[in-house]
Protein backbone atom coordinates (compact mmCIF):
# COMPACT_ATOMS: atom_id res chain seq x y z
CA UNK A 1 0.00 0.00 0.00
CA UNK A 2 1.16 3.49 -0.78
CA UNK A 3 0.08 5.12 2.49
CA UNK A 4 -1.64 4.53 5.79
CA UNK A 5 -4.83 6.20 4.52
CA UNK A 6 -4.97 3.80 1.59
CA UNK A 7 -4.50 0.91 3.98
CA UNK A 8 -7.37 2.09 6.11
CA UNK A 9 -9.56 2.71 3.07
CA UNK A 10 -9.01 -0.83 1.83
CA UNK A 11 -9.89 -2.20 5.29
CA UNK A 12 -6.49 -3.76 5.83
CA UNK A 13 -5.71 -1.65 8.90
CA UNK A 14 -6.49 -2.93 12.38
CA UNK A 15 -5.92 -0.82 15.49
CA UNK A 16 -3.27 -2.22 17.88
CA UNK A 17 -5.67 -2.35 20.88
CA UNK A 18 -8.44 -4.26 19.13
CA UNK A 19 -9.19 -7.82 20.28
CA UNK A 20 -11.59 -9.58 17.88
CA UNK A 21 -12.51 -12.14 20.54
CA UNK A 22 -14.00 -9.48 22.82
CA UNK A 23 -15.63 -6.94 20.47
CA UNK A 24 -16.21 -6.12 16.84
CA UNK A 25 -14.11 -3.63 14.94
CA UNK A 26 -17.04 -1.24 14.53
CA UNK A 27 -17.70 -1.31 18.27
CA UNK A 28 -14.02 -0.69 19.00
CA UNK A 29 -13.73 2.24 16.58
CA UNK A 30 -17.17 3.63 17.32
CA UNK A 31 -18.33 3.48 13.68
CA UNK A 32 -21.87 2.44 12.99
CA UNK A 33 -21.92 2.81 9.15
CA UNK A 34 -19.19 0.31 8.39
CA UNK A 35 -15.51 -0.12 8.99
CA UNK A 36 -14.15 1.12 5.60
CA UNK A 37 -14.93 3.86 3.12
CA UNK A 38 -16.80 1.51 0.80
CA UNK A 39 -19.22 0.52 3.56
CA UNK A 40 -19.45 4.12 4.72
CA UNK A 41 -19.48 6.12 1.48
CA UNK A 42 -19.47 3.55 -1.33
CA UNK A 43 -15.91 4.53 -2.40
CA UNK A 44 -13.05 2.22 -3.28
CA UNK A 45 -9.48 2.70 -4.45
CA UNK A 46 -9.60 2.05 -8.19
CA UNK A 47 -6.58 1.81 -10.50
CA UNK A 48 -7.02 2.80 -14.15
CA UNK A 49 -6.48 -0.39 -16.22
CA UNK A 50 -5.33 1.43 -19.40
CA UNK A 51 -3.88 4.75 -20.48
CA UNK A 52 -6.44 7.38 -21.41
CA UNK A 53 -7.15 11.06 -22.05
CA UNK A 54 -9.63 13.49 -20.61
CA UNK A 55 -11.78 14.90 -23.41
CA UNK A 56 -12.38 18.15 -21.55
CA UNK A 57 -8.89 19.32 -20.63
CA UNK A 58 -6.84 16.89 -22.74
CA UNK A 59 -4.86 15.63 -19.73
CA UNK A 60 -3.19 12.25 -20.15
CA UNK A 61 -3.94 9.76 -17.39
CA UNK A 62 -1.53 6.85 -17.18
CA UNK A 63 -2.23 3.25 -16.46
CA UNK A 64 -2.18 2.43 -12.73
CA UNK A 65 -3.22 5.90 -11.48
CA UNK A 66 -5.38 5.44 -8.39
CA UNK A 67 -8.70 7.18 -7.79
CA UNK A 68 -11.34 7.27 -5.08
CA UNK A 69 -14.13 5.87 -7.25
CA UNK A 70 -17.74 5.12 -6.43
CA UNK A 71 -18.59 1.50 -7.18
CA UNK A 72 -22.17 0.66 -8.17
CA UNK A 73 -23.85 -2.22 -9.93
CA UNK A 74 -24.86 -1.54 -13.54
CA UNK A 75 -26.72 -4.68 -14.58
CA UNK A 76 -25.75 -8.26 -15.24
CA UNK A 77 -24.32 -10.32 -18.06
CA UNK A 78 -25.99 -13.69 -17.52
CA UNK A 79 -25.12 -14.25 -13.85
CA UNK A 80 -22.08 -11.93 -13.76
CA UNK A 81 -22.54 -8.48 -12.26
CA UNK A 82 -21.47 -5.48 -14.35
CA UNK A 83 -19.80 -2.87 -12.15
CA UNK A 84 -19.51 0.82 -12.89
CA UNK A 85 -16.80 3.05 -11.40
CA UNK A 86 -17.23 6.83 -11.35
CA UNK A 87 -14.33 9.18 -10.56
CA UNK A 88 -13.25 12.75 -11.23
CA UNK A 89 -10.57 14.08 -13.55
CA UNK A 90 -7.29 14.86 -11.73
CA UNK A 91 -6.93 17.97 -13.89
CA UNK A 92 -9.66 19.76 -11.89
CA UNK A 93 -11.64 20.48 -15.07
CA UNK A 94 -14.82 18.94 -13.68
CA UNK A 95 -14.72 15.95 -16.02
CA UNK A 96 -16.19 12.63 -14.96
CA UNK A 97 -14.47 9.35 -15.74
CA UNK A 98 -16.67 6.26 -16.08
CA UNK A 99 -15.24 2.75 -16.37
CA UNK A 100 -17.48 -0.31 -16.79
CA UNK A 101 -16.57 -3.94 -16.67
CA UNK A 102 -17.36 -6.00 -19.77
CA UNK A 103 -17.67 -9.69 -18.85
CA UNK A 104 -18.53 -10.62 -22.44
CA UNK A 105 -15.09 -9.66 -23.77
CA UNK A 106 -13.21 -9.75 -20.42
CA UNK A 107 -12.32 -6.10 -20.86
CA UNK A 108 -13.09 -2.61 -19.56
CA UNK A 109 -15.14 0.05 -21.35
CA UNK A 110 -14.30 3.73 -20.93
CA UNK A 111 -17.16 6.23 -20.98
CA UNK A 112 -17.98 9.74 -19.80
CA UNK A 113 -15.13 12.20 -20.34
CA UNK A 114 -12.50 9.45 -20.53
CA UNK A 115 -11.16 8.06 -23.80
CA UNK A 116 -8.98 4.96 -23.92
CA UNK A 117 -5.60 4.76 -25.61
CA UNK A 118 -5.71 1.84 -28.03
CA UNK A 119 -2.53 -0.19 -28.57
CA UNK A 120 -2.25 -3.19 -30.90
CA UNK A 121 0.53 -5.77 -30.82
CA UNK A 122 1.68 -8.55 -33.10
CA UNK A 123 3.06 -11.80 -31.78
CA UNK A 124 6.29 -12.83 -33.44
CA UNK A 125 8.41 -15.73 -32.29
CA UNK A 126 11.65 -14.03 -33.39
CA UNK A 127 10.98 -10.44 -32.30
CA UNK A 128 8.47 -11.10 -29.55
CA UNK A 129 5.59 -8.70 -29.01
CA UNK A 130 5.91 -5.77 -31.43
CA UNK A 131 3.67 -2.71 -31.30
CA UNK A 132 1.84 -2.08 -34.57
CA UNK A 133 0.02 1.16 -33.91
CA UNK A 134 -0.54 3.69 -31.17
CA UNK A 135 -3.86 5.43 -31.74
CA UNK A 136 -5.07 8.62 -30.18
CA UNK A 137 -8.51 8.63 -28.59
CA UNK A 138 -9.73 10.94 -31.38
CA UNK A 139 -9.01 8.22 -33.96
CA UNK A 140 -10.41 5.35 -31.95
CA UNK A 141 -14.05 5.88 -32.83
CA UNK A 142 -13.26 6.41 -36.54
CA UNK A 143 -11.26 3.18 -36.64
CA UNK A 144 -13.98 1.17 -34.93
CA UNK A 145 -16.66 2.57 -37.25
CA UNK A 146 -14.55 1.79 -40.31
CA UNK A 147 -14.03 -1.79 -39.13
CA UNK A 148 -17.72 -2.34 -38.42
CA UNK A 149 -19.03 -0.65 -41.59
CA UNK A 150 -19.85 -3.32 -44.23
CA UNK A 151 -19.53 -0.83 -47.12
CA UNK A 152 -16.06 0.19 -45.95
CA UNK A 153 -15.10 -3.49 -45.70
CA UNK A 154 -16.31 -4.04 -49.28
CA UNK A 155 -14.32 -1.05 -50.51
CA UNK A 156 -11.21 -2.34 -48.76
CA UNK A 157 -11.63 -5.73 -50.43
CA UNK A 158 -11.98 -4.03 -53.85
CA UNK A 159 -8.88 -1.96 -53.18
CA UNK A 160 -6.97 -5.09 -52.21
CA UNK A 161 -8.11 -6.84 -55.41
CA UNK A 162 -7.03 -3.88 -57.56
CA UNK A 163 -3.69 -3.68 -55.76
CA UNK A 164 -3.11 -7.42 -56.28
CA UNK A 165 -3.93 -7.07 -60.00
CA UNK A 166 -1.45 -4.19 -60.41
CA UNK A 167 1.27 -6.11 -58.62
CA UNK A 168 0.64 -9.14 -60.82
CA UNK A 169 1.02 -7.01 -63.97
CA UNK A 170 4.25 -5.47 -62.67
CA UNK A 171 5.59 -8.95 -61.89
CA UNK A 172 4.70 -10.12 -65.41
CA UNK A 173 6.61 -7.19 -66.94
CA UNK A 174 9.64 -8.02 -64.84
CA UNK A 175 9.49 -11.65 -65.96
CA UNK A 176 9.29 -10.62 -69.64
CA UNK A 177 12.30 -8.37 -69.22
CA UNK A 178 14.21 -11.18 -67.53
CA UNK A 179 13.29 -13.55 -70.39
CA UNK A 180 14.64 -11.09 -72.96
CA UNK A 181 17.93 -10.96 -71.08
CA UNK A 182 18.47 -14.74 -71.08
CA UNK A 183 20.71 -14.51 -74.23
CA UNK A 184 24.00 -14.07 -72.36
CA UNK A 185 26.17 -14.38 -75.48
CA UNK A 186 24.23 -11.72 -77.42
CA UNK A 187 24.23 -9.28 -74.50
CA UNK A 188 27.95 -9.80 -73.95
CA UNK A 189 28.68 -9.30 -77.69
CA UNK A 190 26.77 -5.99 -77.79
CA UNK A 191 28.53 -4.78 -74.67
CA UNK A 192 32.01 -5.68 -75.98
CA UNK A 193 31.30 -3.96 -79.31
CA UNK A 194 30.24 -0.78 -77.51
CA UNK A 195 33.31 -0.78 -75.28
CA UNK A 196 35.62 -1.48 -78.25
CA UNK A 197 34.30 1.62 -80.05
CA UNK A 198 34.86 3.76 -76.99
CA UNK A 199 38.43 2.50 -76.57
CA UNK A 200 39.26 3.25 -80.22
CA UNK A 201 38.02 6.82 -79.92
CA UNK A 202 40.02 7.30 -76.73
CA UNK A 203 43.21 5.98 -78.38
CA UNK A 204 42.69 8.29 -81.38
CA UNK A 205 42.26 11.35 -79.13
CA UNK A 206 45.33 10.42 -77.11
CA UNK A 207 47.50 10.11 -80.25
CA UNK A 208 46.21 13.45 -81.53
CA UNK A 209 47.03 15.17 -78.24
CA UNK A 210 50.50 13.59 -78.18
CA UNK A 211 51.13 14.92 -81.72
CA UNK A 212 50.26 18.44 -80.54
CA UNK A 213 52.58 18.14 -77.55
CA UNK A 214 49.75 18.14 -74.99
CA UNK A 215 49.43 15.99 -71.90
CA UNK A 216 45.71 16.58 -71.33
CA UNK A 217 42.83 14.72 -72.89
CA UNK A 218 41.23 16.41 -75.89
CA UNK A 219 37.50 16.88 -76.17
CA UNK A 220 35.51 16.44 -79.34
CA UNK A 221 35.62 19.48 -81.67
CA UNK A 222 32.52 21.64 -81.83
CA UNK A 223 31.33 24.55 -83.99
CA UNK A 224 31.00 26.82 -80.94
CA UNK A 225 34.66 26.36 -79.99
CA UNK A 226 35.78 27.04 -83.57
CA UNK A 227 33.71 30.24 -83.79
CA UNK A 228 35.05 31.45 -80.46
CA UNK A 229 38.65 30.77 -81.58
CA UNK A 230 38.14 32.72 -84.83
CA UNK A 231 36.76 35.67 -82.88
CA UNK A 232 39.93 36.08 -80.82
CA UNK A 233 42.17 39.08 -81.71
CA UNK A 234 45.71 39.40 -80.38
CA UNK A 235 47.56 42.75 -80.18
CA UNK A 236 51.00 43.08 -81.86
CA UNK A 237 53.93 43.22 -79.49
CA UNK A 238 56.26 46.23 -80.02
CA UNK A 239 59.92 45.47 -79.29
CA UNK A 240 61.43 47.73 -76.71
CA UNK A 241 64.60 49.63 -77.70
CA UNK A 242 67.82 48.07 -76.54
CA UNK A 243 69.23 49.60 -73.46
CA UNK A 244 72.75 51.01 -73.63
CA UNK A 245 75.05 49.55 -70.98
CA UNK A 246 75.99 51.91 -68.22
CA UNK A 247 79.73 51.54 -68.99
CA UNK A 248 79.17 52.81 -72.56
CA UNK A 249 77.25 55.91 -71.49
CA UNK A 250 78.91 59.32 -71.00
CA UNK A 251 78.90 61.02 -67.64
CA UNK A 252 78.08 64.33 -69.34
CA UNK A 253 74.81 63.23 -70.92
CA UNK A 254 74.11 61.68 -74.30
CA UNK A 255 77.13 60.45 -76.28
CA UNK A 256 76.64 59.92 -80.02
CA UNK A 257 79.70 57.69 -80.26
CA UNK A 258 78.40 55.39 -77.50
CA UNK A 259 75.00 55.16 -79.18
CA UNK A 260 76.66 54.38 -82.48
CA UNK A 261 78.78 51.61 -80.91
CA UNK A 262 75.70 50.07 -79.27
CA UNK A 263 73.78 50.15 -82.57
CA UNK A 264 76.65 48.48 -84.43
CA UNK A 265 77.00 45.77 -81.78
CA UNK A 266 73.28 45.04 -81.97
CA UNK A 267 73.16 44.97 -85.78
CA UNK A 268 76.34 42.91 -86.27
CA UNK A 269 75.81 40.59 -83.30
CA UNK A 270 79.11 41.53 -81.64
CA UNK A 271 79.82 41.20 -78.00
CA UNK A 272 82.10 44.27 -77.89
CA UNK A 273 83.10 47.04 -80.25
CA UNK A 274 85.69 49.80 -79.83
CA UNK A 275 85.72 52.90 -82.07
CA UNK A 276 88.95 54.59 -83.08
CA UNK A 277 89.71 57.81 -81.22
CA UNK A 278 89.08 61.06 -83.07
CA UNK A 279 92.04 62.94 -84.62
CA UNK A 280 92.52 66.55 -85.67
CA UNK A 281 90.85 69.64 -84.33
CA UNK A 282 87.67 67.77 -83.35
CA UNK A 283 89.53 64.96 -81.64
CA UNK A 284 88.69 66.26 -78.20
CA UNK A 285 85.87 68.48 -77.16
CA UNK A 286 86.84 71.45 -74.98
CA UNK A 287 86.22 70.98 -71.33
CA UNK A 288 84.17 73.49 -69.29
CA UNK A 289 87.38 74.90 -67.78
CA UNK A 290 88.86 75.64 -71.22
CA UNK A 291 85.65 77.30 -72.31
CA UNK A 292 85.75 79.56 -69.24
CA UNK A 293 89.36 80.64 -69.97
CA UNK A 294 88.40 81.47 -73.53
CA UNK A 295 85.61 83.72 -72.37
CA UNK A 296 88.01 85.65 -70.07
CA UNK A 297 90.32 86.41 -72.97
Amino acid sequence: MSSLSATQADSFYYPPGWDPSRESLNAHTGHTKGRNQYEQKGLIRFELPFDGWCTKCGKHVGKGVRFNASKVSDGKYHSTTIWKFDMGCPGLCGGTFVVRTDPKTSDYLFAGDLRRKVEAYEENEADGARMLENLDHRDQEKLLKAKRDPMASLERSKDDTQRARERAQALARLRDRADRGEDDYGANRVLRHRHRKVRKEAARDEARARGLGLTVALTAPSAEDAAEARAQRFASVVAEPARVPLAAQSIFGGDSRARTAATLRRDRGLESLRLRPRTGARARAPTPLIRAKRRRR
